[in-house]
């Protein structure tokens, strides 16, 4: 019986010990597929939502547009809301353009000889923005055939062909009940098709015709203070002809026959000769001259032989683009970027920076309303001031290119690196002309 007893404990002692051993070896299995649990939750990747126009696009960004009555209306592109103020239209023939801040358009009435400013209400502070009703200014400017418009650095430069007088306003003092644009009389550059622009130190690079054989167009510039007296003028700064000119504030370009000229912050006045296949001829000299205050590089075109970087720092231009096929170029909103649009509607995009191609694609555009031929005919003079008032079927903002589309009643709107479409906007009428105003907050 005690034998028994003794087998039976021993058992019972070797079935708990087999217990034992069975839940041991489940609680490291367990614990390894808690740890292989949490070692796959660690691997795994995060959900992370892809950036959006909406996201991307500046929250003070708006595309204005008008028909052919000049109507204005304001469309914000993320929200879609338009705004359509009651207010005077732009009128008949007049040539608009957007100062540097974003907030302002210029309106030219050339033939009327008034100029008028028209505040789109969105005001920049570099982080953050604020928007007020849309209102014309109180005060226009009045001179004989204003033609060329200069913005850089919150100014505003005219050119009046009637009297070679320069019309300037400063955008810090618009907003101000008191706002009147200056008009710089009695330059002695005599009575031409001429330009003028701002440079740093409240400075203005001014064209001038030689008044013993005066000519439609000037062959000189000059470096004005704000008052008009002279501050520097140089015998290397001359050339047959000029037309066209633009500033980022340390260099004002002006195309030129020979080659352009160049006035910079320094004092400096200097001409880079024109470079192979360009020549003095009608066509094959640069009469465009684009800038961006944002950009050190300028870009300029010749309508026979294309587009052309200008490096005035280096004194040093190069080709970027050839052909006699340019219909538009311009810079993105921040100057990181030109876009260059062919007659066939190839659209290019292109780093300002290095003139390296980033993008481009044949596009559905509105037509510009330009007669090809007519504007073949012209002499060069009248060509190129056209081109500068050529109707814009594109705009651009920093990081998107918008595009008036056909009809004219939408807008296509695509990212600047690979011009591929990511929002389309629907008009409550058809647009006449359109343009990109607003800001890129920091």
């Amino acid at each position: 019986m005690q034998h028994y007893c003794k087998y039976g404990i021993s058992v019972v002692v070797l079935q708990i010990e087999k217990f034992k051993a069975q839940m041991k070896k489940l609680h490291t299995t367990f614990i390894g597929l808690a740890l292989l649990a949490y070692s796959c939750e660690e691997k795994e990747a995060p959900i992370i939502d892809q950036p959006t126009f909406e996201t991307l696009e500046s929250e003070w960004i708006r595309v204005v547009t008008w028909n052919e009555s000049g109507n204005i209306s304001m469309i914000n592109p993320i929200t879609g809301e338009t705004k359509t103020p009651s207010l005077p239209a732009f009128s008949a023939g007049s040539a608009n353009y957007l100062s540097s801040s974003g907030r302002y358009i210029t309106s030219i009435e050339r033939v009327n000889g008034v100029v008028k400013f028209f505040d789109t209400g969105i005001e920049n502070h570099s982080d953050h923005g604020h928007e007020y009703e849309m209102k014309w200014l109180a005060n226009p400017a009045v001179a004989p055939l204003p033609t060329h418009f200069s913005a850089t650095n919150g100014n505003i430069v005219i050119f009046n062909d009637g009297d070679g007088s320069v019309t300037w306003a400063r955008e810090s003092t618009m907003e101000t009940p008191s706002f009147s644009p200056v008009v710089l009389k009695d330059l002695k550059n005599g009575v031409h098709h001429g330009a003028a622009t701002w440079l740093a130190g409240n400075k203005l690079a001014v064209t001038f015709t030689d008044p013993e054989a005066p000519k439609a167009l000037p062959q000189t510039i000059k470096i004005l203070s704000a008052t008009g007296e002279l501050i520097a003028e140089s015998d290397n700064a001359q050339v047959t002809s000029i037309h066209g000119d633009a500033s980022n504030g340390q260099f004002a370009i002006f195309g030129g026959t020979e080659g352009v000229l160049v006035a910079s912050s320094n004092d400096a006045l200097f001409r880079i000769d024109n470079i192979s296949p360009m020549d003095a001829g009608s066509g094959n000299w640069m009469g465009t001259i684009k800038g961006n205050d944002k950009s050190a590089i300028f870009y300029g075109w010749s309508r026979n032989k294309g587009i052309f970087a200008i490096d005035p720092a280096a004194k040093s231009m190069r080709n970027v683009y050839s052909g006699d096929d340019v219909s538009a170029y311009f810079f993105s909103a921040d100057g990181s970027k030109l876009i260059i649009q062919s007659k066939s509607n190839l659209v290019k995009v292109l780093e300002s920076a290095t003139g390296t191609s980033i993008a481009q694609s044949t596009l559905l555009l509105a037509s510009t309303g330009q007669d090809e031929s007519a504007r073949k005919a012209t002499d060069d003079a009248l060509f190129y001031r056209m081109m500068d008032e050529l109707p814009p079927v594109l705009t651009s903002s920093e990081k998107y290119l918008y595009v008036l589309s056909p009809s004219r009643t939408e807008i296509n709107v695509l990212d600047l690196n690979n011009l591929n479409s990511v929002k389309k906007m629907t008009l409550n009428a058809p647009a006449s002309r359109f343009m990109r105003v607003g800001f890129q907050t920091n």
